[in-house]
């Protein structure tokens, strides 16, 4: 080989990793190392390409790289696909350059992570470009990995420590899985916020994510269809989210592009800003849409809306939302709440929440038991916009109303509450 693989931390181990990747094998696998590997710049894999780490070997992007630490190999394209005049706002047109860099006609197919313990170092990078964005450092999206373009991907049994903003951004990808992901966020730059875990952008479809666990500071799985190339996001089965005093569990964005046939289930801790949100994002801008939802065994309460480390401003508790959150101006064509668990000690805000001028065509709604020990009214459903059909079956709220309607329900079928 022309370059050495250290592994102490020191010297720069880029150059030898991405030698021995480009040399034509199928797999890599690294050696547990003296220390720790140190890459200043981004790792880049092939298609048909497989790279392994011990579980507990570190990986840490050096001070100063101010880039991803792993991406696929991507085929540059001149021509602008995505310019200002689409992302008016410059940090989105700056977080998404690489949508107009590279061809959506080049794709990777089957790439493969596993193993390692990946550290951003956010400390020692640029901040968070959402919120201290430099223009000039184009390959900076803040992110800890990127996979654009890609058929049949696998990350898993792996950790992502500290990233600037988002652990993985998935974009157009499609026939994956991510599983066995820890999340390891400490302190932020400048502060912790937008530090997702799994960020699925635009055109993602065919997914699995199981078992991800750790507190982000944000979503610890995002289904964001407006954003990156912008497109459907469709099938995507989202399976074991354990996380303690997170900002949220699951949330679905849409600005006209379709979210349909999500499955999230098995979701466990408490989260201080929602645990599932049904959102559109962006102020002024057009309805989102969903379709085929299924929630299924959420055992969640709230946490207090307070962040360790650096962060100093916390979310007003006027401005938190409940623990099922359907944005205003939505439309979902179908959700399905089946399995819910919440024993409240913290903050009695209501368990699901529907937004004034959103639209529920069919809603279906069983096997709840909320326990109440606040000591304040805390309603189970509260709606202000429409609901087409509303089934509710087996639902035990204890004291606390089971409906709170100012809006519109049209059809409404309910058992007898469980008293």
């Amino acid at each position: 080989m022309k370059h050495l693989l250290y592994g102490d931390g020191i010297h720069d181990d880029q150059p030898a990793i991405q030698e021995m990747i480009d040399s034509g094998v199928c797999e890599v696998v690294l050696p547990v190392p003296k220390k720790h590997y140190l890459i200043s710049k981004p790792i880049e894999l092939p298609s048909n390409f497989t790279l392994r780490l011990p579980r507990y070997a570190t990986v840490r992007l050096a001070d100063g790289a101010n880039c991803v630490m792993v991406k696929n190999k991507m085929q540059k394209d001149p021509k602008k696909r995505l310019s200002e005049e689409v992302y008016t706002n410059p940090v989105w047109a700056h977080l998404w350059s690489y949508v107009d860099d590279y061809s959506p006609d080049a794709p990777c197919e089957n790439i493969e992570i596993k193993g390692g313990i990946w550290d951003c170092n956010n400390q020692n990078q640029l901040p968070n470009p959402e919120r201290n964005i430099d223009l000039s450092v184009r390959e900076f999206y803040g992110c800890g990995m990127l996979f654009y373009n890609v058929k049949g991907f696998k990350l898993s049994e792996l950790t992502v420590k500290d990233p600037s903003q988002y652990g993985v951004t998935m974009d157009k990808v499609s026939y994956f899985t991510v599983e066995d992901v820890t999340f390891d966020y400490n302190l932020g730059n400048p502060y912790p916020i937008n530090m997702d875990g799994i960020h699925l952008d635009g055109n993602c479809h065919d997914g699995v994510i199981r078992n991800l666990k750790g507190t982000c500071y944000d979503d610890l799985v995002a289904i964001n269809a407006h954003e990156g190339s912008r497109g459907p996001i469709t099938n995507i089965e989202i399976d074991g989210l354990f996380a303690e005093n997170c900002h949220s569990a699951v949330r679905l964005l849409s600005l006209k592009q379709v979210v349909r046939n999500i499955h999230i289930s098995n979701v466990f801790g408490t989260y201080y800003q929602y645990c599932i949100g049904i959102t559109k994002g962006y102020r002024g801008e057009t309805e989102g849409y969903f379709d085929a939802i299924t929630l299924e065994n959420l055992c969640v309460s709230k946490a207090m809306p307070v962040r360790k480390g650096d962060f100093q401003h916390p979310p007003k508790l006027e401005q938190v939302c409940p623990l099922i959150f359907i944005q205003g101006d939505t439309v979902t064509k179908s959700l399905r709440l089946c399995g819910f668990l919440r024993k409240e000690k913290v903050l009695a805000k209501e368990s699901f929440f529907i937004g004034a001028e959103a639209t529920v065509d069919r809603l279906l709604i069983e096997n709840v038991a909320v326990s109440n020990g606040t000591g304040e009214e805390m309603p189970f459903l509260v709606n202000h916009g429409r609901i087409g059909y509303l089934s509710m079956q087996a639902i035990d709220t204890g004291s606390d109303a089971c409906l709170v309607n100012d809006g519109e329900i049209q059809t409404m079928h309910t058992e007898e509450k469980n008293l």
